[in-house]
């Protein structure tokens, strides 16, 4: 069997973080459970990454990935900016309840970082990057939308960030999908006003997401 190169390496045992931190949660995410649900030895991690803070901070990278293209797979750039807002956000949202995206990983992290004395930055350069990743498919409508006002794109993007991931807390806390998709509502109402464009209306036909994440939730084992 051929040697695994050191990117591939890193790839398999982020991959393999990610289902254990969404199965187990971080406190039991360890370097031994990684590499068993890898496939390999605990020596490969040691070659791939210096611990394990390192490779999580790749996991970021991952999820963020991850986020971004849901969010891609659901707009049409040249339908501009409130379509965007509205696709966009709808189809992030059927990712979240059908748990194809392990939008709770970068929740656990960011509190075990600020937790963590000497990690802290850590926690903010996860919501940055989370941030920059919603901007950017933000502003590929921006530029075709020549009626949206002049609010920043990375404002918009923190604003949603910080929204959703409040209303997927919500969710997780009452699975309540029906006063979640209400709120949700609101969300892509007021961003969409915040851009001085109007909200699309009730009842217009909204374009179909396909899912093809493979992170779903897992109950341990």
């Amino acid at each position: 069997m051929p040697r695994m190169s050191a990117s591939a390496r890193r790839e398999q045992l982020v991959e393999a973080a990610i289902v254990v931190l969404l199965r187990e949660g971080l406190d039991h995410t360890t370097t031994r459970a990684i590499t068993e649900q890898a496939g390999t030895r605990l020596s490969a991690f040691h070659y791939a990454f210096r611990d394990k803070d390192e490779l999580l901070g790749e996991v970021v990278t991952a999820v963020a990935g991850q986020i971004e293209r849901g969010l891609r797979e659901a707009i049409q750039p040249d339908r501009g900016l409130a379509a965007a807002i509205d696709d966009g956000l709808r189809g992030y949202w059927q990712h979240v309840i059908a748990e194809d995206i392990p939008w709770l990983v970068p929740i656990e992290l960011a509190i075990h970082w600020r937790r963590t004395p000497g990690l802290e930055w850590r926690a903010t350069r996860l919501w940055a990057v989370y941030r920059e990743r919603v901007r950017e498919v933000l502003q590929s409508a921006a530029d075709s939308d020549p009626q949206h006002q002049a609010m920043e794109t990375i404002d918009l993007a923190g604003f949603l960030v910080d929204a959703v991931t409040g209303l997927a807390i919500q969710y997780l806390a009452s699975e309540d999908a029906e006063e979640c998709a209400r709120q949700l509502d609101l969300v892509i109402r007021a961003a969409t006003l915040l851009t001085g464009l109007e909200p699309r209306p009730a009842g217009r036909p909204r374009r179909a997401t396909t899912r093809s994440v493979p992170y779903r939730r897992r109950s341990p084992v």
